[in-house]
């Protein structure tokens, strides 16, 4: 705990009440003064009583508490009793102001604030697992944290908007995901939500604010030089102050990822099939092409910052592309291939829907994109409609659409910013697949046919695993022993090892070398690093193949393993029963 979250408490306490604490100190010492200084009735010998300090505070002590004990330690003199009726209505007086003042102080915002955010650093400083600091918690950030949650990852949030640090309670996420109201570009935040532990293994940075965004990543690489950072960035010139700061530091710009997934909708139809059948898309399957439309003319409606870079990216596909843009700057350089008016029908059909094969609806407006696909399906029935999604709350209106495919661009974002978490290698995977697919395209759908094969249904499990004590602690221990393990006796069926698990390896990496779609006479050795896809009810059986010894001897020798103590030490003493 950083020592001004320390500090924040006392001092504002010390300062809202000051006043009030200071006018009840006051009121009680006049009080005990006149108390101590009216004479009292005579004592027994005839000489006028006074009262104690002591017997002043402890009368005004008990009647502030409404108790009242009566006249102690004697009866009071009249002139005393005067004095008691002056006091007790100025110090209930002062009590009230006293409590209203508490009652306000206990409201005041920056009091909830310091509150909570000791609270937070307490949990924080007791988090036992490894866990990512995600700062930025809008569509992507939310869509990012359910991914992580379902997958095993911990997460801890930061984000300025308070409701949304509100409603981490009501999600019903499978674990508890600690979140802070506070500006992220503030290095002590960084700090208070653990940025210096061992614990945190990386930095998620998605606010939509460029300048923001790059503050966090240089105050984040200064406090932790070693730790992971990805950053959503949309400027070149901010990606590149960004990366600038070195280390592990990755980029993810939205834009640039809409336009690379719209390219392979269109020029890669299979491949992107595959990416959402193992982003777990809904209704994704792998023996239907998403867009199975590759020629003929599309059109595009916006060239901002996202549609000149999906221009960009289609025109050096050799994809036939018209845009229709209303702002005549940004259509200068490509004049030719322009409508320059806002996207209507009558535009529209000026850049060739009737004849077109497919319209992106790519601005930044939700209702306009709805509003222009209804038109355009209207003129063109035919038409292959692809709708951008801007805000996430909108999911219920782009559903019930006449629309072949949503692109949203906060989810894409936040898919890749988890297959980056989760499995790192399935990059390689991917730029295979392309160079396939570019040299020998039955080669690319003999992959497919094997992972429908084998994996198969919908949402399949992408997960690396590490040869290590940690991860793998039975083929660990194999290997320590120099005994020769191959990738395929790793996931084989536990109860038919002939056969294999629904799970298909498909990255392998050893030091600096990666092989893709590795065989399964592979021989593997210790810290090699392994991605696979399976069926997600297959990863008990997988782990237990890997974790636990007698699995994995029955898998290598075919021979269950003695399990008790008594015939361990009988087949020590009769060799042949192992037979």
């Amino acid at each position: 705990m950083s020592d001004s979250s320390l500090g924040r408490v006392p001092f504002i306490v010390l300062r809202h009440m000051r006043t009030p604490i200071i006018v009840l100190i006051c009121v009680y010492a006049v009080a005990m003064l006149g108390m101590v200084l009216v004479p009292g009735l005579p004592d027994a010998n005839g000489e006028t009583a006074y009262m104690s300090f002591f017997h002043a505070f402890y009368f005004l002590a008990y009647t502030a508490t409404t108790t009242g004990f009566g006249e102690l330690p004697t009866p009071f003199s009249n002139a005393q009793r005067v004095w008691a009726i002056v006091c007790l209505y100025i110090s209930v007086v002062t009590w009230l102001y006293a409590v209203g003042k508490i009652i306000s102080l206990l409201r005041n915002p920056h009091l909830q604030s310091a509150f909570a955010e000791e609270k937070f650093i307490r949990a924080v400083s007791k988090k036992s697992n490894d866990y990512y600091l995600v700062c930025g918690f809008g569509d992507t950030g939310s869509l990012l944290l359910r991914g992580m949650t379902d997958a095993g990852l911990s997460a801890v949030v930061i984000d300025e908007d308070y409701e949304r640090i509100k409603a981490l309670d009501l999600r019903d996420y499978p674990t508890k995901v600690l979140g802070l109201c506070a500006d992220a570009t503030v290095p002590r935040y960084l700090i208070d939500a653990g940025i210096e532990r061992s614990k945190c293994v990386g930095v998620l940075i998605l606010s939509n604010d460029e300048e923001a965004n790059l503050k966090v990543a240089v105050s984040a690489r200064i406090l932790r030089p070693d730790i992971k950072i990805i950053c959503r960035s949309s400027s070149s010139e901010n990606e590149g102050e960004i990366l600038a700061v070195g280390g592990d530091t990755h980029v993810v710009d939205p834009f640039r990822v809409f336009a690379s997934y719209l390219s392979m909708m269109i020029y890669n139809p299979t491949i992107q099939t595959l990416n959402e059948w193992m982003s777990g898309t809904p209704g994704a399957v792998l023996d239907r092409n998403i867009c199975p439309l590759k020629g003929g003319k599309w059109i595009l409606c916006g060239h901002g910052r996202m549609g000149s870079i999906v221009y960009q990216k289609l025109s050096a596909k050799g994809i036939d592309i018209v845009v229709v843009e209303p702002e005549a700057k940004n259509i200068e350089a490509i004049v030719d291939h322009a409508v320059l008016g806002r996207a209507n029908v009558e535009n529209l059909k000026k850049a060739g829907l009737e004849e077109c094969v497919g319209l992106i609806a790519g601005t930044h407006n939700d209702t306009f994109n709805l509003s222009m696909i209804h038109q355009a399906n209207e003129v063109n029935p035919a038409l292959f409609s692809i709708v951008r999604q801007n805000r996430h709350t909108n999911e219920v209106l782009f559903k019930k659409a006449n629309v072949d495919f949503i692109m949203q661009p906060s989810l894409v974002i936040a898919r890749m910013v988890l297959f980056s978490l989760m499995a790192p290698l399935l990059r390689a995977f991917f730029n295979h697949l392309r160079q396939v697919y570019e040299s020998d395209p039955v080669k690319l759908a003999d992959i497919t046919n094997r992972l429908e094969e084998r994996v198969g249904g919908a949402s399949p499990m992408i997960k690396t695993y590490v040869i290590s004590q940690k991860k793998m602690p039975a083929v660990q221990r194999k290997l320590d022993r120099k005994m020769a393990i191959s990738l395929g006796d790793i996931y084989r069926d536990p109860s038919n090892r002939e056969d294999f698990l629904r799970a298909v390896p498909l990255v392998h990496k050893r030091g600096k070398v990666i092989k893709v779609l590795p065989l399964d006479e592979l021989v593997l050795m210790p810290n090699d690093e392994l991605l696979f896809c399976m069926r997600p009810s297959q990863k008990v059986l997988f782990e237990a193949n890997v974790s636990n010894k007698n699995t994995l001897d029955y898998l290598l020798t075919g021979v269950e393993p003695a399990r008790g103590s008594f015939f361990r030490w009988l087949e020590q003493k009769e060799p042949g029963l192992k037979q």
